[in-house]
């Protein structure tokens, strides 16, 4: 089965969305830098304050983990558009991916790359696209709406079928 598609920067974000919400590394981050330094700060601040008999310990550990709970909630919300907005020049670009017995093959103008099914990392999908993950970060993102509905749903049951 042969698919051609053109990846555009919404997919490329759609890739790191997925990849980051199904990354344990990168939650189990996102969580310490979200909640656990905000608390370390106010306790902190909390014990100078304490030890010091100075109200001003208080207010400088409730501003100091509010800053921190927000620059590191915006930072984690960006994150995934991030590595979108420099442009690759072989993601933005029409792909061949083609499925066969063997495995998987992807080219573009400038590249060629072939992989057995055993060499892949994973295949995953959601309503939108199809994920086939050559390396633990890196994949072939297939949209739907480039491929159509029924074409998008041929290639991933000629990927069940494949594996």
């Amino acid at each position: 089965m042969e698919v051609r598609y053109t990846n555009t920067k919404d997919d490329l974000v759609a890739f790191n969305d997925h990849h980051l919400a199904n990354a344990r590394p990168y939650q189990r981050r996102k969580i310490i830098n979200l909640y656990v330094t905000p608390v370390v700060l106010l306790i902190a601040f909390s014990v100078f304050a304490l030890s010091t008999g100075k109200v001003g310990f208080y207010i400088g550990g409730v501003l100091g983990a509010l800053a921190s709970y927000l620059w590191t909630f915006f930072a984690y919300k960006r994150y995934a558009r991030k590595y979108a907005e420099v442009f690759q020049k072989e993601v933005f670009c029409e792909h061949k991916v083609v499925i066969s017995d063997v495995g998987v093959s992807e080219s573009t103008a400038n590249s060629s790359s072939q992989f057995t099914w055993d060499a892949l990392v994973k295949i995953e999908s959601n309503e939108d696209y199809i994920f086939i993950y050559n390396t633990p970060a890196t994949a072939f993102v297939i949209p739907k709406r480039e491929v159509g509905k029924d074409s998008f749903e041929a290639v991933k049951l000629a990927l069940d079928n494949a594996q």
